[in-house]
């Protein structure tokens, strides 16, 4: 009689997968695409090769892409992606040129403050062992633009402008001054300094605080759009108009988007009242 022992041994499995991401207008990386245009198309290339010793089948490959809003809010989309693998190529072997999944994400907002990341999962197993797993993640962080913009208006209680007063029968008056500011840019962006500076008395003030009463703390600005309007805030101060003095005001604003640099404006409203001149005495 003759006894026979055999051992089959159980087969190591090694797979990996891997993204690439690219602007295919520009062939760009997708994070290093820059906010020049809000609105651009996402290539993304998913590969799947064996890295073992072994060849193995595909099971399951599935992505997760997910968008965080500025906001920290999340939405998920998950797709299994293995019906987009030809049946042929569903069994890798070592040296085998790596098992290629495209898509296109069309018109990703690169300016709205988001994040971007896509996560893909390869589940394969050898024809003799367990299967194994291998796992890729591909997040993109856009640098949102940063543009913002003050402006300054002053006028007096009648409503005249500042700057086409003229022979003030009154010396001390209210004057209004004005800041409007606003976001020509395409991020919503977090106002971070707002101060004013007048002179005479040559006295910077803070006026932050007026903005954030106006539209809440943090003060956050939009892109203006058809239907809104610049945020202005304003303050009243009394001003001697007799001096022939040049009246000036100057403002700084500092704002940031959510991921990006900040960026600042200022502006400057200047005027001089004309004194008039003395009546000479009358002639003899």
């Amino acid at each position: 009689a003759t006894d026979m022992y055999m051992v089959q041994p159980e087969a190591p499995c090694e797979t990996d997968t891997s993204i690439v991401c690219v602007n295919p207008e520009t062939n760009v990386p997708c994070d290093e695409i820059p906010p020049e245009d809000c609105l651009v198309p996402m290539k993304y290339t998913y590969f799947i090769e064996a890295t073992g010793p072994t060849c193995m089948t595909i099971n399951e490959f599935v992505r997760v892409y997910t968008v965080t809003n500025a906001d920290g809010e999340t939405a998920s989309k998950e797709d299994d992606l293995i019906g987009l693998i030809p049946e042929s190529d569903l069994v890798i072997c070592p040296g085998d040129e790596p098992i290629m999944v495209m898509e296109t994400f069309e018109d990703v907002d690169i300016c709205d403050g988001s994040t971007y990341s896509t996560k893909t999962t390869v589940e394969a197993n050898p024809p003799n062992g367990n299967s194994c797993m291998a796992m890729d993640e591909y997040v993109i962080v856009p640098e949102a633009p940063c543009d913002v913009s003050v402006e300054i208006d002053c006028k007096d209680s009648s409503g005249t402008n500042c700057d086409e007063i003229t022979a003030p029968e009154v010396c001390v008056q209210d004057l209004t001054y004005t800041y409007c500011v606003d976001n020509p840019g395409p991020t919503c962006m977090e106002v971070t300094e707002f101060t004013r500076t007048l002179t005479p008395p040559g006295s910077e003030r803070s006026i932050l605080g007026l903005l954030e009463q106006q539209i809440g703390d943090p003060a956050v600005i939009c892109p203006v759009n058809d239907f809104d309007l610049p945020v202005c805030v304003s303050e009243v101060r009394s001003t001697n108009l007799c001096t022939n003095e040049k009246v000036s005001v100057s403002t700084k604003i500092n704002a940031a988007p959510p991921n990006g640099d900040s960026c600042m404006d200022t502006d400057m409203y200047m005027f001089t009242v004309p004194t008039p001149a003395p009546t000479p005495p009358p002639t003899p």
